[in-house]
């Protein structure tokens, strides 16, 4: 990521369009010709009105300004990514949260959170510390689904799940398969769910699964240990935010 001042960059075609239809305030787009044209067209389909200064550039000045060279023809310069409070959270009191024990791998927690989106989860929680954060290669992944997502960083998932317990919340761990953990589709629905999925190569804290009212495991064949983090989510998601009747 290069940032200048305050700034961020946003890079890719369908990353940029969601964060023009996001929340976030844009500053500058630089494009090539198609990039541009493509995104005008978006803009009109929409029927969006950005009054925006746009910058023909070539594809080398495009990767200079973002770091990047999957940029799609299209950047954008925005204001810095904001993580939406714990606390508003609660007082919704969504459905369905997901919570991310250390993702550290920037193209999973994207895709978790585009998963996630698409679930109509209410909210993705993920640690301040041993965690990617919301930069602009997570924005990537995931998009653009960052920018239509409430995303809240906490200092300890311990403490927030436990919170979370407190306001009726039933906490669910996803491990591989083993004696103590129960298949998803024997899983009991509640009103209220949220989804622990863990780290890339260690899976979920042993204080956190401590916490956790049960474990779940998805049946599987072949020799591989686990599915991928993401598809993982995938899985999960889909199959509690249908029971629940968030996906009709």
């Amino acid at each position: 990521m290069k940032s200048f001042d305050d700034k961020e960059i946003i890079y890719g075609r369908r990353p940029v369009m969601e964060t023009v239809r996001g929340f976030r305030k844009i500053f500058k787009i630089y494009g090539t010709a198609p990039g541009i044209k493509w995104l005008k067209n978006e803009l009109r389909t929409h029927g969006i009105d950005l009054k925006i200064l746009m910058y023909e550039v070539d594809k080398q000045k495009l990767q200079n300004i973002c770091g990047h060279s999957d940029h799609q023809g299209i950047v954008a310069e925005v204001e810095p990514f904001e993580y939406t409070s714990f606390r508003s959270i609660l007082s919704r009191k969504p459905k369905l949260l997901l919570i991310a024990d250390r993702i550290t791998d920037v193209h999973n927690l994207g895709a978790m959170i585009r998963t996630a989106h698409l679930c109509g989860v209410g909210a993705v929680i993920i640690p301040d510390k041993s965690s990617a954060s919301i930069t602009p290669p997570v924005v990537h992944s995931s998009a653009g689904a960052t920018e239509h997502t409430p995303i809240v960083c906490e200092n300890s998932i311990a403490h927030t799940i436990q919170v979370l317990k407190e306001h009726n919340y039933f906490v669910i761990a996803a491990q591989i398969p083993h004696a103590n953990t129960i298949p998803l589709n024997e899983l009991e629905i509640h009103d209220n769910i949220a989804v622990v999925m863990g780290s890339e190569g260690e899976g979920i804290s042993s204080k956190i699964i401590e916490r956790c009212d049960v474990s779940v495991s998805i049946s599987q064949s072949g020799i591989i240990d686990s599915f991928n983090v993401s598809v993982a989510t995938g899985i999960i998601l889909h199959y509690i935010a249908v029971a629940l009747e968030i996906l009709k």
